[in-house]
């Protein structure tokens, strides 16, 4: 599956924006602490057109989540 931009993921943008600060909240190691700022400055940058690879958009999850 190719990326997809955040608008057209999830129906309102606070979603991706919950899920992104719950993954900053929870990131540990230097890897995850990289992934999230890189995620931040993308949106920070793109806003709703930031994309997403299924990839990325599952490990944002699993960060947000543990």
């Amino acid at each position: 599956m190719a990326a997809q931009s955040v608008v057209e993921i999830y129906d309102r943008i606070e979603e991706f924006t919950t899920l992104l600060a719950a993954a900053e909240l929870h990131a540990s190691g230097a890897w995850e602490l990289e992934f999230t700022q890189d995620m931040r400055a993308n949106f920070a940058r793109y806003g709703a057109h930031t994309h997403l690879s299924p990839a990325q958009k599952l490990t944002l999850e699993r960060i947000a989540k543990s």
